[in-house]
């Protein structure tokens, strides 16, 4: 059953901060970056369950895009800055899991486990080929995550973040 992943408040806060950093990072932006981080946060407050995943995913996603770019760079800084965020929602996603309604859950569990494994190991190395891999993965279940029916995207359970 869908019942796997129920998003709290928490989990809002914490995809905002993943994906655009504090509120430090906020007031150095120009007054346009600002705006468009404030209809994206907007967004993000009133999206269901189900799209506050897929944001997740697309964050992940882009965290690695770019990390593959910073390697191609030699920008190393860069490179560990986003494989940490990658990581972090990585785990954002993990830790929202609830692992008590069956094997779905725990797979992913283990899946977001490998990536985040391979993710470190290629910090170490900038092992592109293993963020290519992780960023494979990551597409592949954010592709099956916006093909769930719209009927059951308000399926819930008792598990919080």
């Amino acid at each position: 059953m869908l019942k796997a992943v129920l998003f709290h408040k928490v989990c809002f806060k914490t995809l905002i901060y993943l994906l655009h950093g504090d509120i430090r990072t906020m007031i150095r932006r120009s007054p346009l970056e600002q705006y468009g981080r404030a209809k994206h946060d907007a967004q993000a407050e009133f999206a269901t369950a189900h799209e506050k995943t897929l944001m997740l995913f697309d964050g992940a996603i882009n965290f690695v895009g770019v990390a593959l770019q910073a390697i191609d760079r030699s920008d190393f800084e860069l490179k560990g800055k986003m494989i940490s965020k990658s990581i972090a929602v990585i785990h954002g996603l993990k830790d929202c899991l609830d692992l008590a309604q069956g094997e779905l859950p725990s797979n992913l569990y283990d899946l977001y486990e490998y990536m985040v494994e391979r993710l470190f190991k290629a910090n170490l190395t900038s092992d592109s080929e293993a963020i290519k891999d992780v960023q494979g993965l990551l597409k592949t279940i954010r592709e099956s995550w916006a093909k769930i029916p719209s009927e059951v995207h308000q399926v819930s359970s008792i598990k919080t973040c």
